[in-house]
């Protein structure tokens, strides 16, 4: 019968463990595709009342709508409705 001491020592080693990570199916990591790589168009935010947050932003009314777009950040992107 083995000891208790060997038996832990067996299973928990480190050669072991770090095997069994460096190991990973190609399941388990997905190869980088062109789906994963899309960065979507940044869409306006929907507000009930639009401000202009730096010089570069303009108001735009179209449609009975207005507009706030912005020529540097496109997060500033709004849109009144």
């Amino acid at each position: 019968m083995l000891s208790l001491t060997k038996v832990i020592s067996q299973r928990f080693s480190p050669t072991t463990v770090t095997r069994s990570l460096f190991n990973a199916t190609p399941k388990i990591i997905n190869p980088i595709t062109a789906g994963s790589l899309y960065q979507p168009i940044r869409s306006f935010k929907v507000r009930t009342s639009v401000k202009k947050f730096c010089k570069d932003c303009y108001l735009v009314k179209r449609k009975g709508r207005v507009y706030v777009y912005c020529k540097s950040n496109g997060k500033h992107k709004q849109r009144q409705g």
